[in-house]
């Protein structure tokens, strides 16, 4: 329920505003890193401008808006699934013989 990082694998924003979520042109994606549903608590998974803990970008307040809100429902998922998402298959994998 920690998390190790965060990565944008790709993205269509705006260069030089949008872009900022891009690791190769800022920093801010490393700020997920060891954030949990318990830090920063719930209530505070937003950016400044809306009484959150993360920053926004000048100009540009949608796309981290939009991914903190998306890391967040991610941790959620996992809280509520980590149960199933560990479990062990009720029925062993038998391998295809080779032929």
């Amino acid at each position: 329920g920690v998390l190790g990082g965060v990565r944008i694998l790709s993205h269509m924003e705006t260069p030089g505003l949008g872009d900022k979520i891009d690791e190769s042109r800022s920093d801010w994606i490393l700020g997920f890193e060891g954030k949990s549903l318990q830090n920063p608590p719930p209530g505070k998974w937003k950016v400044k401008k809306d009484g959150g803990v993360f920053d926004q970008f000048t100009g540009a307040t949608i796309t981290p808006r939009n991914i903190v809100a998306t890391v967040k429902k991610t941790l959620e998922y996992f809280e509520k699934e980590k149960e199933n998402l560990f479990k062990k298959p009720t029925e062993p994998v038998t391998e295809a013989p080779f032929h």
